[in-house]
């Protein structure tokens, strides 16, 4: 029981008003402003879950967030996170007594939109109707923690891109976490992929089910004289001037500069192909969460191949 007065069902052994480890952003700017902390673990509200957390991963957006000034990140509408990490997989240890669909156990993954900290930490609270959902048997927390942020990002702009059976698609920066998703959920819905990446990561994208690769270090992807139906830009390096010339006619240019909302019919059809073997995630290089700062420096060099990967080893409560 917790001190409002509320019940929540717990695994047994777990014990509420502990701490637990976490990686915290003292200030905002370079790595070094982060710091490994002891922090109160989170109690979850009645509609809300606790999940300790196995895995999680450093994406792009996590640097971006870092390096933000909390006032530039209210201007946007959300409310700054001293703790980053925007995707995680774990277990449910507690769950609010209005909860559904989850009980203590449930083996889950998604991401902490709406949370109050993000999950470079041992345990993250999320609410039991938002961004979470079952992890596919067979799939483990490796596996899925780091599928939720660029997988439904490639899957929302691949649909307003109008990409499906026989439809040709060009992946810009197929060899990043969107892009590699990117390629692998075109290729499932029947589409023809040209991947655009470095001459070192073609046999990784023409293993992910691309048809065809151009070397973005020896070619520009808008000279080629092809067109295609879509054109998708994960790095958001291309121009709409450019993109032009090898639009087919009635195409769409899509691009990651453009924002998005994240939806729980997302994650679910992400999940199907997590389920069906047609997606997995690329993983460049795994870290402990004592190591999260050394993520950061290795994504802020731009040149990760798929996900960064952090286990989080957590201490039951």
């Amino acid at each position: 029981m917790s001190d409002t007065g509320r019940s929540i069902r717990m695994l047994p052994g777990a014990n509420e008003g502990t701490t637990m480890t976490a990686v915290r952003t003292r200030r905002p700017g370079s790595v070094e402003g982060l710091e490994l902390v002891r922090v109160p673990v989170p109690v979850p509200g009645p509609d809300e879950v606790l999940v300790r957390v196995h895995a999680t991963s450093v994406t792009r957006g996590d640097v971006v967030l870092r390096r933000m000034p909390g006032f530039v990140v209210r201007a946007f509408g959300e409310k700054p996170k001293r703790i980053l990490g925007h995707e995680f997989a774990g277990v449910v240890v507690a769950v609010g007594d209005d909860a559904l669909g989850f009980a203590p156990g449930s083996r889950v993954f998604g991401t902490t939109s709406g949370t109050e900290h993000g999950a470079h930490a041992e345990y993250v609270v999320a609410a039991a109707e938002g961004m979470i959902a079952e992890i596919p048997d067979r799939v483990s927390f490796d596996e899925a923690a780091p599928v939720p942020v660029g997988a439904m990002t490639a899957l929302h702009f691949l649909e307003r891109g109008g990409v499906g059976p026989g439809r040709s698609v060009l992946v810009n920066g197929a060899s990043g976490s969107v892009g590699t998703f990117a390629v692998q959920i075109a290729r499932a819905r029947g589409a023809r992929v040209t991947a655009v990446c470095s001459g070192r990561n073609a046999g990784l994208a023409l293993d992910l089910g691309a048809d065809d690769v151009i070397d973005h270090t020896t070619t520009d992807a808008t000279t080629t004289g092809r067109r295609f139906d879509a054109v998708f830009d994960t790095v958001g390096t291309l121009r709409s001037r450019s993109v032009r010339a090898i639009l087919a006619d009635g195409g769409r240019f899509v691009t990651t500069r453009s924002r998005r909302d994240e939806t729980l019919a997302e994650l679910m059809d992400v999940r199907d192909l997590l389920a069906s073997g047609a997606l997995s995630a690329v993983i460049d290089r795994d870290y402990d969460l004592d190591d999260v700062a050394d993520a950061h420096r290795h994504v802020e060099t731009g040149r990760k191949r798929g996900n960064v990967l952090v286990r989080v080893h957590p201490k039951e409560i």
